[in-house]
């Protein structure tokens, strides 16, 4: 596993560049991936995901947090070929040498996804469809003021909980006593699981960081939390707008208008408005900026375009960009509705209508 997998501030980040923009934008996400396609697209599915689409077969359903250069994940993939595997990493390096592998291998039963666990898995896996969640050598976070940030916390083990099926487990490979031990208090305190402590598989000691555990000498622990059926805390999924959020303003874009700044919270979030940039005009073109923003969430970072634009003479539209695929989430949405406060303060523009 990444020690940049499990565990670390999510980092997940879309890319933003300038691009036409003449009114609110549809939004039709697709049903499901191409079914030879190894990494996953998964901005722009439907939430959650029709894995059935997306492998083109049915069958177990395996998710895999931190999967480092995907060789435990492929593995299991050869051995078990009737199964699925669903790997989930935030570092793109990782995920580079995962493609590279599965694609080596020629397995056809794996897909990767660039995105953080806990957002993964509260909005693509549906409720009781996942048959086993595999956290190999997870970032301990050994310091005591960065324990909030480790994977198996009472939220996440609840979630997961949600979204195994009778029987399902989350199964845990790591070096670290403390990690383990830690883990072992939280899912024994949601009263959802049973803890078993068989003999790991061989290929768990096998991965890129147990082998460098072995080599040092360390101790490696292996448990797994089998969850038992009993009711678990429901966790809705994301719901998929059908156009982009947007405001619509009365009046004339002026020439310029200073931002400063700007931090505040919205849905749990927090919204940073960075800079704003005009576009350089075509021919017969109108006035078009760019506010570029961060939106950063417990469990999804994204760095997003607003597009301020006049779309028509007396008329100025200010809506979300949609290069990059951004997931539109209520801090989004205040990203959105920021863009328009300062419009609305720092113009002679008037707020017509809001959409978000």
């Amino acid at each position: 596993m990444s020690r940049d997998g499990a565990g670390r501030a999510r980092r997940d980040e879309a890319s933003v560049a300038a691009g036409p923009g003449a009114g609110p934008t549809a939004i039709t996400p697709a049903r499901g991936a191409p079914s030879g396609r190894v990494l996953l697209p998964w901005r722009t599915l439907p939430f959650p995901v029709d894995w059935e689409a997306v492998f083109g077969a049915s069958g177990p359903l395996h998710v895999e947090v931190g999967f480092g250069d995907g060789r435990f994940t492929v593995r299991r993939a050869l051995q078990e070929p009737r199964a699925r595997f669903v790997g989930l990493e935030v570092s793109s390096g990782s995920v580079q040498r995962a493609l590279r592998n599965v694609r080596r291998h020629g397995v056809t039963n794996v897909r990767v996804a660039k995105v953080g666990a806990e957002f993964a898995l509260r909005h693509l896996f549906d409720r009781a469809s996942v048959a086993s969640i595999v956290v190999n050598f997870p970032d301990p976070w050994p310091k005591a003021r960065h324990e909030k940030n480790r994977l198996l916390r009472p939220g996440f083990l609840r979630l997961a909980a949600d979204r195994l099926v009778p029987g399902g487990e989350v199964r845990l490979a790591t070096d670290h006593p403390d990690y383990l031990e830690f883990a072992r208090a939280n899912a024994a305190a949601t009263g959802l699981y049973e803890e078993l402590r068989p003999p790991p598989p061989p290929a768990v000691f096998e991965t890129k960081y147990a082998l460098k555990w072995r080599e040092q000498g360390k101790p490696l622990h292996y448990v797994v939390f089998r969850y038992g059926g009993a009711p678990a805390p429901t966790f809705p999924h994301l719901e998929r707008p059908t156009e982009m959020p947007h405001a619509l303003l009365k009046g004339t874009l002026p020439a310029s208008a200073e931002l400063s700044k700007t931090v505040a919270e919205h849905g749990g979030g927090h919204v940073i408005l960075h800079e704003a940039a005009a576009v350089m005009p075509g021919a017969g073109a109108r006035g078009r900026w760019l506010v570029r923003a961060t939106v950063d969430e417990p469990d999804l970072r994204q760095q997003l375009l607003v597009l301020v634009e006049q779309r028509q003479p007396d008329e100025v539209i200010v809506r979300l960009e949609t290069f990059g695929d951004p997931i539109v989430t209520p801090a989004v949405r205040g990203a959105v509705h920021e863009v328009t406060e300062w419009l609305a303060r720092g113009t002679d523009l008037e707020v017509a209508e809001r959409n978000y």
